[in-house]
């Protein structure tokens, strides 16, 4: 494809644009010094967007609450947030810095702005004393036994003239536009929905009131030349994500409606707004605003920008449109643009996974694109827990100040063993540091854990890395890399050949102690997977033993492509707990038959898949499954909650009593153990105690099972170091 729509030129306002890529709103986050100034890693992760060709940046978020809102701050009033709200010249320099550093690469940026988080911040200020603020009375997201007072109107006029002033300064640093952070449930979107803003007095109890005073304010300080994005949810969709009864139950009935959506969006134009980024969604679906894996590409594109885009074509309002949601494949981002449904497309997470990709696909190299697994463990879990925004598949996202890939003083024969994800980084980061490789991988093909999952459909965003990384491998093996399939690597072998062995041979797999076991037919979940997933044709009912991400997703595939009888047992409280919130959330909401990769309903399971939490297996007699399952155990099904992070205590969570159990007896044909792994370090310590090289290192799951993220930043700071 010539990719022409691609990169048209194209203007924002006044903003005149090189191309219609558009960098998502994903940064920033413990990026700042304790002052909120822009630390270098911020300004190299932007600069490195730049160089990658997208014609527009967006920062992440930067609130203009503070000292009003208590979520955005920390101890000691600090913040994991940039600051750029009152006068200080501290802040504004690094500010300068990072936008005179993008502006040599043809690109323009966007500030982001928000209001605050509202009932969606931590509830750690609560629990420090400080009385948490809403647009009305409401929940914490979180903790919902905590309170958000409303804020009163003094303190929202407060927070609409902090607006005015933050986007002063930034036109001051030399920030092209502004980007107005109005969605999925954070307070600009508190104070403008009905599901949280229930006032009954006062200037603010009118729902477009903050809003429009927020952008009339922009435009007094920064003139009518200085552009403005705003980004929407055009409904919260909630009744259609959970069905009338939920919606009702849980949500009190209200939300934002398409219709109300659309007509928020000309008001917010004429007041002006000049173009919007539009999505669907809020915290209690984070799934829909932050798309996992498992959705289809352009998942809600067509229905959300759109019906934006017909709605002004239709009422002659020039306003720009920009589509976001998963259109990381290239020519689904051109498919969006031909058929006029945006202006513009946003790529968040497929520009931490390749800063590249714009230039890639303006040169026809899309084949060398790396492409975003959709796991949201380095972009959004890493922050969640105290980290700052990086990549599963990138290990220099988040680290561009500091990670270089420099050629080797001294090359060296280096072995690495397994070509899984740690592997196969291993190897390329090596090779093209200048040392001679080979690989060891003894099945006859790459991918190792990562080609076991993508068997399953809805792991196409794996299967389509897995392209990526046979290409990249394919390019070096030219250059002189080695690669043996089909070669399992023996310690005596390997001794006094290499200078460097790195052992990536994975994990080794964990058959629970349970009584009976052998009394029935069971197989390991990798195992059916790596045999394509077939059920003997006698099979009809299957028990899953392991409540973690890899039963839950096997669970629902075999339900879901094989029509499969499923019941899960796991033995937390919560299904997935160690999962991100959004993938937790859509494979909760799949598994409860709300929706399907598609985002369709009618594709969705005609009926829940039965699921046991809290509960153990604990022996198996005669085609049954004996199970001990705690009476007190939560409701599995509630993808509009979230889990709390281990180290944030939550006084109201309730333990479970080991003594309040029932046994229960389930029929099954055949049992899929799903329990985990365990590192098979058995290689490693015997070319350790062998001394068969003067450097051997461990990566990925032979060292410690984990995720992509750890294997491939494990991997790659081993490769660039030796």
């Amino acid at each position: 494809m010539a990719f022409e729509k691609l990169f048209e030129p194209d203007t924002i306002g006044n903003c005149r644009l090189v191309n219609r890529i558009i960098m998502a709103p994903m940064g920033n986050i413990n990026m700042a010094d304790p002052a909120g100034r822009p630390s270098d890693k911020m300004i190299e992760y932007f600069i490195e967007r730049a160089k990658g060709g997208a014609g527009l940046l967006i920062t992440g978020l930067v609130p203009v609450s503070f000292g009003i809102d208590p979520t955005v701050s920390e101890d000691n009033d600090t913040s994991y947030f940039p600051r750029i709200d009152g006068t200080s010249r501290t802040r504004l320099s690094g500010w300068r810095d990072l936008t005179a550093g993008v502006r040599p690469y043809g690109a323009k940026i966007f500030i982001q702005l928000t209001a605050g988080l509202g009932r969606v911040g931590s509830p750690e200020a609560a629990l420090k004393g400080k009385i948490l603020r809403s647009s009305s009375w409401n929940r914490n997201f979180y903790v919902p036994q905590i309170p958000h007072v409303p804020f009163s109107d003094r303190s929202i006029r407060k927070i609409v003239s902090s607006f005015g002033q933050c986007a002063a300064n930034a036109k001051s640093a030399g920030f092209d536009g502004v980007h107005i952070h109005g969605h999925e449930g954070y307070l600009m979107d508190q104070l403008t929905s009905d599901p949280w803003n229930r006032r009954r007095f006062g200037r603010y109890r009118d729902k477009t009131r903050f809003a429009l005073d927020v952008i009339g304010e922009i435009r007094k300080r920064c003139g009518e030349d200085f552009p403005i994005i705003y980004r929407i949810d055009l409904t919260q969709a909630l009744q259609e994500t959970y069905g009338d009864e939920i919606f009702r139950k849980h949500f009190r009935g209200r939300e934002r409606s398409i219709e109300e959506g659309l007509e928020f969006c000309r008001l917010l134009h004429e007041a002006g707004v000049d173009a919007f980024d539009v999505d669907k969604g809020c915290y209690e679906n984070w799934f829909w605003p932050h798309p996992p894996a498992y959705f289809d590409d352009a998942v809600y594109v067509r229905e959300m920008a759109g019906r934006l885009k017909e709605f002004f074509r239709k009422g002659n309002i020039g306003a720009k449109v920009i589509a976001v949601g998963k259109m990381g494949k290239p020519e689904c981002a051109e498919m969006v643009l031909e058929n006029e449904w945006a202006d513009f497309v946003m790529l968040g997470r497929p520009l931490l996974a390749d800063p590249r990709w714009p230039e890639k696909v303006r040169q026809g190299r899309v084949k060398e694109i790396i492409h975003c697994i959709g796991d949201q463990e380095g972009c959004i879990e890493s922050f969640k827990k105290g980290g700052h925004p990086c990549c599963s598949v990138n290990p220099y996202t988040g680290f561009e100040e500091k990670k270089k890939l420099v050629r080797a003083e001294r090359i060296k024969k280096v072995a690495v063993i397994g070509a899984g994800p740690a592997g196969c980084e291993a190897a390329m980061t090596t090779h093209r540091r200048g040392h001679e490789v080979t690989v060891f991988e003894k099945k006859d093909s790459i991918g190792g854990q990562l080609r076991t999952a993508g068997r399953m459909v809805i792991k196409h965003d794996i299967r389509r890395y897995l392209e990526n990384l046979e290409h990249q491998l394919g390019l070096l093996q030219e250059e002189g890399l080695k690669v043996l399939l089909n070669t399992e690597a023996e310690a005596e072998k390997l001794k006094d050949i290499f200078d460097v062995i790195i052992c990536c041979n994975g994990p080794r797999t964990v058959i629970p102690a349970i009584e009976g076991l052998e009394n029935v037919r069971h197989m390991e979940a990798r195992e059916l997977l790596d045999n394509g997933m077939e059920l003997p044709a006698d099979v009809s009912k299957v028990l899953v033993v392991g409540g973690g991400i890899i039963g839950c997703e096997l669970g629902y595939s075999l339900a879901y492509e094989k029509s499969a009888d499923v019941t899960i047992v796991g033995k937390n409280d919560a299904l997935m707990p160690d999962t991100v919130m959004a993938n937790r959330g859509q494979m909760l909401w799949m598994m409860l038959g709300g929706g399907s990769p598609s985002g369709k309903k009618e594709d969705a399971l005609k009926e829940p898949l039965k699921v046991y939490n809290a509960s153990t297996v604990i022996r198996f007699r005669e085609g049954r499954a004996h199970v001990l399952a705690n009476r007190g155990r939560s409701e599995p099904y509630t993808p509009w909650r979230a889990l709390m992070p281990e180290n944030v205590r939550n006084p109201f969570n309730r333990k479970l009593g080991p003594e309040n159990t029932e046994e229960i007896l389930l029929d099954t044909d055949l049992v899929i153990l799903a329990a985990g792994v365990q590192a098979d370090d058995a290689l490693y310590f015997e070319l350790l105690e062998t001394k068969a090289a003067p450097e051997i290192y461990s990566a990925g799951d032979s060292k410690e099972p984990g995720r992509v993220w750890e294997a491939i930043t494990g991997a790659n700071e081993i490769a660039r170091n030796i």
